[in-house]
């Protein structure tokens, strides 16, 4: 029953679309009351860097037309993945000049279609304003030209994005004809990607720097030394946030204003600057967390290792447990604000199926209320991509299907438990369970049954008549031996049976290819025998390539339909 009630809050939810947010005391809450909880990825055929970095050596045009039929094609995606929101960063070289004025690219031109979209998909998006990747559009543009630091410490840095923020929050999309400051659809305003923050020693040995600095010591009365500078930068940190405050407040942009915390440890040397996060109006603060990234070197593009074999499942509760890692989230200080990840994934591994199930208890544990995996791989590109970082429903199906089932589990634990799990090597919930032995996620409720594999492990209880099942290999209720996802859709009369294509590793996917050449094989061809066993109901069997088809439901004569066995 509480499962359904679920079920029936994300359509209300839906039905609602959009609804603004605020944060009271603590928590992310629509305007209706009730508490925002919301799945993702990060999504981006806005940026230059997709590109640039995914694209370009495809052979692929860059052109309106093909990012966004990409933009089209990855929403259906998302709808299949069960996500219900998108994060983008933006990298303001894309549309901005050498002042932070707003300049009419394609770039910009896709931030709204994208935008345009995620409404028309019921999707809501989580806007990051300040990035800077390696690729640059627009030359002139004022972001590459300061330092990740500079981002907040230099004033001229400081005010020319002041101006673009106050120019894209009063642009009128023109696939919407709304301002993005009055868009529902957009959900949060996140500051900066992953700021850094000048150290003593950086700042001494910057000349305009150590300029500002030499001024407020001089204006204070401190002393030049490492403990008044940290006294600085608590100033200098929780000014920037409060103005960005005021300045989209001003404006009546009223989305909740986020400042991201960056990775795992941050806070280590930093408490001055996480004291200025605490004491700022910043609504909510973000955080991220990549399983592996301590066990490659760095910098971990250049020290690409396969880490699927790994448990991280105590690596998970030392991040619950251990302030440094992200136990400081439960800091009383951050009792005001509300709770997001704003990146998450695994590292240099495109295999295992259990970690994305325990990484969402966890974000639920911290309080999260929205979290979005890094990155949306899109089919145009995916089967040619090695990388870090890869998750595909076609090129990575087993993965594909333990983020299916995270979303679930996110979904499904409240906000803020005592974090454990079952064991060091699986966990089993009410409706789920996830094994780093077997390898292997679960999620059951009365409609919904979902698994990443072959189901020989199963330590909760499958329904007897689900409306819905996704899955990799065979379980109970499926026998299939095909090597792609299945979406089977049930309803009173009919069941539609999607098959996915059959993907196969060709080269080590957790390896960087840019060559061009595939990585990973999809086969749309070979039909493999499938087999759907619902209890009261004659099997359908069949023996078809990958595509969807329907067939009728037919009651077995021969059984006596129990109350179990009839369907929602």
């Amino acid at each position: 029953m509480v499962n359904r009630m679920k079920d029936q809050n994300m359509l209300a939810e839906k039905k609602n679309y959009p609804m603004g947010m605020a944060v009271h005391d603590g928590v992310l809450r629509y305007d209706d009351g009730t508490e925002v909880v919301l799945w993702g990825n990060n999504f981006q055929p806005n940026l230059y860097w997709e590109y640039k970095f995914r694209m370009e050596h495809l052979g692929l045009p860059m052109t309106l037309e093909t990012l966004q039929a990409m933009c089209d094609d990855g929403f259906q995606d998302l709808e299949k993945m069960g996500c219900d929101l998108i994060r983008c960063h933006l990298t303001p070289a894309d549309f901005t000049d050498a002042d932070g004025n707003l300049v009419d690219t394609l770039w910009l031109d896709m931030l709204g279609y994208m935008v345009a979209k995620a409404r028309e998909n019921k999707v809501y998006v989580y806007i990051t304003f300040m990035n800077q990747m390696e690729y640059v559009f627009i030359e002139d543009s004022f972001v590459p030209k300061y330092t990740r630091e500079q981002f907040i410490f230099h004033p001229d840095c400081v005010a020319k994005t002041k101006n673009m923020i106050k120019q894209l929050v009063n642009w009128t999309n023109p696939y919407t004809g709304v301002k993005l400051k009055e868009d529902h659809a957009i959900a949060v305003w996140e500051l900066i990607n992953e700021p850094e923050y000048s150290t003593f020693n950086q700042m001494r040995e910057h000349p305009e720097q150590k300029a500002l600095f030499c001024d407020w010591v001089q204006q204070t009365g401190a002393t030049f030394n490492e403990l008044h500078y940290a006294h600085y930068r608590y100033g200098v940190v929780k000014t920037y946030i409060d103005s960005m405050h005021d300045l989209l407040r001003t404006e009546g942009a009223q989305q909740p204003v986020v400042w991201n915390c960056s990775w795992p440890r941050m806070i280590e040397g930093r408490r001055d600057v996480f004291n200025a996060i605490a004491d700022s109006k910043a609504d909510a603060i973000s955080f991220c967390l990549y399983p592996g990234q301590d066990d490659v070197g760095e910098p971990f593009m250049e020290h690409a290792a396969d880490m699927s074999g790994n448990n991280y499942l105590p690596f998970l509760q030392s991040c619950f447990d251990d302030y440094y890692h992200l136990g400081w989230v439960r800091d009383p200080q951050f009792a005001g604000k509300a709770k997001l990840v704003y990146e998450f994934e695994t590292m240099y591994n495109e295999k295992n199926s259990y970690l994305h199930p325990a990484m969402a208890k966890l974000f639920r544990a911290l309080g999260a209320q929205m979290a979005t995996m890094w990155t949306h791989c899109f089919d145009v590109y995916s089967a040619h991509m090695g990388c870090a970082h890869n998750l595909n429903l076609k090129t990575t199906p087993r993965k594909a299907a333990g983020y299916i089932i995270a979303g679930q589990v996110f979904r499904h634990y409240p906000r803020g438990f005592e974090y454990k799990t079952l064991s060091d090597i699986h966990d089993v919930s009410d409706i789920s369970a996830l094994s780093y032995e077997h390898d292997l996620s679960i999620v059951s409720t009365p409609d919904l049954f979902i698994h990443s594999g072959d189901v020989s492990w199963c330590p909760v209880q499958v329904s007897a008549a689900p409306s819905r099942i996704i899955g990799y290999g065979s379980s109970p209720l499926v026998s299939y031996m095909g090597r792609g996802l299945y979406f089977v859709e049930v309803d009173e009369h009919e069941v539609c049976i999607t098959l996915y294509p059959h993907a196969r590793f060709l080269r080590e996917a957790w390896q960087w290819h840019a060559d061009g050449g595939l990585v990973t094989e999809l086969d749309e061809k070979t039909a493999v025998p499938f087999e759907l066993r619902l209890p009261g109901f004659e099997p359908i069997v069949i023996e078809r390539s990958p595509g969807s088809y329907t067939f009728p439901l037919v009651v077995d004569r021969q059984v006596s339909c129990e109350p179990d066995h009839v369907l929602s």
